[in-house]
């Protein structure tokens, strides 16, 4: 233990253990005899006093020969004696007849019940005055059972009287005494360890300055020397210090040298590196690790605690094969990538580790599996059908209206997998920036009303209100005229898609000196809260829109993506009752540097 190296702290702690040793000898000795003392000394009184208790109700009481029980000639009085004996020996009196059924009480705070007291039948099975300590539900008590006897007759009984007594007084004067002897010990604890303290300073004093000295040379200052003093043993302990001190000096600048060589090494790494010793802690780390694990790793640390099981696992691995390995693990918002190496028995650790951020690859891997996925199961469906219909068909058992219909529905199933293709097309396109725009001063209102015309015949079929709602004049924004037509007719077959018959769709275009705005309102059943922050999300489809109508999950997010393409932003709002809206934000003036598409969340593939 540290504190064993110094003379003055193991002199003092042995002084300070032989007085705790004392105390603790004279605890044993005092304290748990007390407690059994006191209560054979209450159990004692209570068996003297039992006599006379018996004698005195035997005065009130009456044993039937004819119905073997108990009877009170004067109940008022019987329980005015016993009140007055308890008083006298400090205990509550009971009354019980020969089946245990209580006939006076002289009265307690808690309830009286049989059966916590065995002693009692056995009092009354044998005729000996029964005694005990009793552990109830209301506390302890030391209780006596004395038989009352017929005509005097001892092993004739008629009932019992049962002495309670509380041992709440034996509890605390063993307290009291505890808390006496604690605070004894703790008086002479305080006074042997001052007087250790400061004999031990006394002895201790020349080997501090010898302390002081390593201190100082620990800290960096070789110069520095040890008084002798006496030639005694510490003199001859400072004189060999002196000389070590020297030959210190002359290997400090070498040493000096190759520790700023490492620490610039480590400082200036992207990689976070840590030196791990073979049993497995933290000896040396750069700021890199920091930066990357979100907090500190202090020196010392334990490998399985600093890192999850997958780092301490490779680690084992490479200890045992002496070869290197390397996992990848989620740290907080990072994903990172440990590998450890041997690195001999040189050093003060004989491996390292080396961590890499690769947020971007796993984000970058995790987005290529959720696209595939997701395509995968779009295409999935409509290929099922056409196969399911093909076979149908090559039966040749359809007569040729259902030829015709079952064309029809391929048809459409061709025409789900056309669309599907352009706008993943699109998607890769736009995230690839291979799409070339031509911005320029673009009348939206111009083109929402161009683009509503596209879906006539679609609105008349569901008896839509159709409508362009904008100021007097061109309202325009910096824009390609071709990309707000595609934004805006996602948008517009989203809404003509999901309102009833006889409902309304609105267009509503207005500006303000900074940029344009474009609403496309419905009127129909809104989106549920739940997939609100979800509809730009790619191959998002609420359960609604999965179950009612068709659609690749692809529309709304290529919007959003040629939205911010063009610097311009896309929100959707619902409020309860009032339908859908997405507005979409555009500048009305060219932007000072060129935007990029931010990345777009992945959805997961749905079921």
């Amino acid at each position: 233990m540290v504190l064993l190296r110094s003379v003055k702290n193991w002199l003092t702690l042995l002084v300070v253990g032989l007085v705790a040793l004392s105390m603790l000898v004279a605890w044993l000795y005092v304290v748990p005899p007390l407690g059994s003392r006191l209560e054979r000394q209450k159990l004692t009184g209570m068996r003297k006093n039992g006599g006379l208790v018996s004698s005195t109700v035997g005065e009130f009481t009456r044993f039937d020969e004819a119905t073997g029980k108990l009877t009170v000639e004067d109940q008022p009085a019987l329980e005015q004696v016993i009140g007055r004996i308890a008083m006298r020996v400090n205990a509550r009196v009971i009354v019980l007849s020969r089946d245990a059924v209580p006939v006076a009480d002289s009265g307690g705070e808690d309830p009286f019940r049989v059966r916590d007291f065995a002693l009692i039948a056995k009092a009354i099975g044998s005729g000996d005055v029964r005694q005990g300590l009793t552990t109830t539900s209301y506390g302890r008590f030391a209780a006596t059972a004395v038989p009352l006897p017929v005509d005097l007759t001892p092993r004739r009984v008629a009932g019992a009287v049962l002495l309670l007594a509380p041992l709440d007084d034996v509890d605390q004067a063993v307290a009291s005494v505890k808390n006496q002897l604690l605070l004894a010990a703790a008086l002479a604890l305080l006074v042997s360890l001052a007087t250790s303290l400061l004999v031990s300073t006394f002895i201790a004093g020349r080997l501090k300055r010898i302390e002081a000295s390593a201190e100082t040379v620990a800290g960096g200052d070789l110069s520095v020397t040890v008084p002798v003093g006496l030639e005694d043993e510490i003199g001859q302990l400072a004189c060999s210090f002196n000389v070590m001190a020297e030959r210190l000096r002359d290997a400090f600048s070498q040493v000096e040298f190759e520790k700023d060589r490492i620490e610039i090494l480590l400082n200036d790494l992207s990689e976070g590196v840590i030196g791990i010793s073979a049993e497995g802690r933290v000896t040396i780390t750069n700021p890199a690790t920091a930066t990357l694990l979100g907090r500190d790793l202090p020196v010392g640390a334990e490998l399985g605690r600093a890192f999850p099981f997958d780092v301490a696992d490779i680690w084992y691995a490479s200890r045992q094969s002496g070869e290197v390995q390397d996992v990848v693990f989620v740290q907080g918002e990072r994903t990172l990538q440990a590998v450890t190496y041997p690195a001999g028995d040189e050093a003060d650790f004989t491996f390292i580790i080396v961590l890499r951020d690769v947020t971007a690859q796993a984000k970058l891997e995790r987005a290529r599996r959720d696209f595939i996925a997701n395509a995968s199961h779009e295409f999935k469906t409509p290929l099922f059908s056409l196969a399911g219909f093909l076979e149908i068909l090559d039966e040749g058992s359809l007569s040729p209206e259902e030829q015709h219909e079952f064309l029809q529905l391929m048809r459409q199933q061709v025409d789900r997998l056309r669309t599907l293709a352009v706008s993943m097309l699109d998607l890769s396109r736009v995230e690839a920036e291979s799409i070339e725009l031509t911005p320029s001063d673009v009348d939206l209102a111009a083109v929402a009303r161009s683009v509503l015309d596209e879906f006539q015949t679609q609105t008349q079929a569901k008896g839509l209100a159709v409508v362009v709602e904008s100021t007097d004049g061109p309202v325009t924004a910096w824009c390609d005229e071709e990309r707000v037509a595609q934004v805006l007719r996602a948008l517009v077959d989203n809404a003509v898609k999901f309102s009833p018959d006889g409902a309304s769709v609105t267009i509503a275009v207005v500006t303000d000196e900074e940029t344009a705005l474009v609403t496309v309102h419905d009127t129909g059943p809104g989106i549920p809260e739940e997939d609100l922050p979800r509809v730009f999300e790619r191959f998002h489809r609420g359960r609604q829109e999965r179950a009612t109508s068709p659609g690749s999950g692809l529309g709304l997010s290529i919007a959003r993506e040629l939205t911010e393409l063009m610097g311009g932003t896309v929100t959707a709002a619902s409020p309860p009752g009032d339908g859908a809206a997405f507005t979409v934000r555009l500048p009305r003036r060219p932007a000072r540097s060129p935007r990029t598409p931010r990345e777009t969340p992945r959805a997961q593939p749905s079921a």
